[in-house]
Formats: C-alpha cells, sequence, structure tokens
C-alpha cells in the first residue's frame, strides 16, 4: 500500500465515521486524524496485505514495513492524481448512501 492507498484507505475512514462520535478521551492525546494516520491505515493496511498474500498478520506488517520505500517511489500521492480525486469523490458519494468501498 502506496502513499496513495494510505490516502484512499484514510479518506474512505473519514467518510465512514463522523468525527463527533469518536471518543476523543479514547484516543487522547491524539486527534482522529493522527489517530487514523498512526494507528487505523496501518492496521488496515496490514490486514489487507494479510489477506491478499494469505499470510499472518504479523508477516503482513513486516512486508508493510519493508516495502514502504519502493511503494514510495512507485505509487506517489500527487496533486493532480486524477484516479485519487475520482476514488475520494466517489467515496463522499458513497458516504451519502452508507456504502463506503475501499
Amino acid at each position: 500500500f502506496s502513499s496513495k492507498g494510505e490516502h484512499v484507505i484514510g479518506h474512505a475512514l473519514e467518510a465512514m465515521f463522523c468525527t463527533s462520535t469518536v471518543p476523543l478521551d479514547a484516543i487522547w492525546p491524539l486527534g482522529f486524524k493522527k489517530f487514523t494516520h498512526s494507528f487505523l491505515i496501518p492496521y488496515i493496511a496490514t490486514h489487507a496485505i494479510a489477506h491478499q498474500l494469505n499470510v499472518s498478520t504479523v508477516e503482513a506488517h513486516t512486508i508493510l514495513l519493508q516495502s514502504r520505500p519502493a511503494r514510495i517511489q512507485l505509487h506517489p500521492t500527487l496533486d493532480s492524481d486524477e484516479e485519487l480525486d475520482q476514488i475520494c469523490r466517489s467515496n463522499i458519494q458513497r458516504s451519502k448512501s452508507n456504502t463506503i468501498i475501499i
């Protein structure tokens, strides 16, 4: 999962969860965005890798960490990334109908 993948997962999470319903005292001193970026996105990416490669979550997490430099080079997040913009627009529309796609 590249920077682009992290962005898509983060955007989908933001669309799925209303930040006002998250108990901030449970994630203090982090805010929702920092908690999402630091914990939820890596958690989801690790489980997605484990599922895709049919490996344990420990192995998947190792793969996630070791492949980060290559992922950043291969799939950078660009300001003018039409594919990413389309995914984000689609998730906004789907969040209104409760059908988010990750």
